[in-house]
């Protein structure tokens, strides 16, 4: 029988989110990280801007909510703790390091705290649609996922190639087969905002 994992690979059985991550076991952290991490490691970075900062806080939410064994009603109180979580402990970090007060005023106001709609869904705009683009990058080849990965960070064709030790013609080449691909598995808004996001 295939796991979760590789049941999520396959874009089905989301249902079953919650019933695993409720187990608190090996599988349920493999499930956290599988559909958060990148994501929530991209929304800290953006208020702490330190990578190895922003790994180590998402590390420590997941760790508090091992420990405590949270319990959630709905996918959408799951994604909102984990935000919120998220956004605070990145700001707290700014606070301890004795970041400008106006920054921190500034990020605190920018990145408000998410609420559940009454219809049971995350006000989470952007950050889970970013969450969706990382899924669907998950899901390409191994040397595309590599590529469109890198250039969400930022990065050209050319710094690309260096990175991987390819031609620059073979990341256009792989960027263009992704593409394609992930214009299958997103809707259009979401593969119109890659498109802006990986731009060179």
């Amino acid at each position: 029988m295939c796991n979760f994992v590789e049941m999520d690979a396959a874009g089905s059985y989301d249902s079953l989110l919650l019933e695993v991550v409720h187990r608190w076991d090996d599988e349920s952290l493999t499930v956290l990280y599988r559909h958060f991490y990148r994501a929530l490691v991209a929304y800290s970075d953006r208020m702490v801007s330190d990578r190895f900062v922003a790994e180590e806080i998402v590390q420590n939410t997941f760790l508090k909510m091992w420990q405590k064994h949270n319990v959630f009603q709905s996918e959408a109180a799951l994604k909102a703790y984990l935000y919120n979580s998220v956004r605070n402990g990145s700001i707290s970090h700014l606070r301890h390091a004795k970041v400008d007060s106006r920054r921190i005023k500034n990020v605190t106001a920018e990145f408000a705290e998410i609420g559940i709609e009454r219809q049971g869904d995350p006000v989470l705009q952007r950050e889970e649609v970013f969450r969706q683009l990382l899924r669907a990058i998950d899901r390409l080849p191994e040397r595309q996922k590599e590529i469109f990965l890198l250039s969400v960070e930022g990065k050209g064709s050319a710094e690309i190639a260096v990175e991987l030790g390819i031609k620059p013609e073979s990341v256009k080449k792989q960027r263009q087969r992704g593409f394609a691909r992930l214009r299958e598995l997103l809707r259009p808004e979401d593969f119109l905002l890659l498109v802006m996001l990986v731009i060179e």
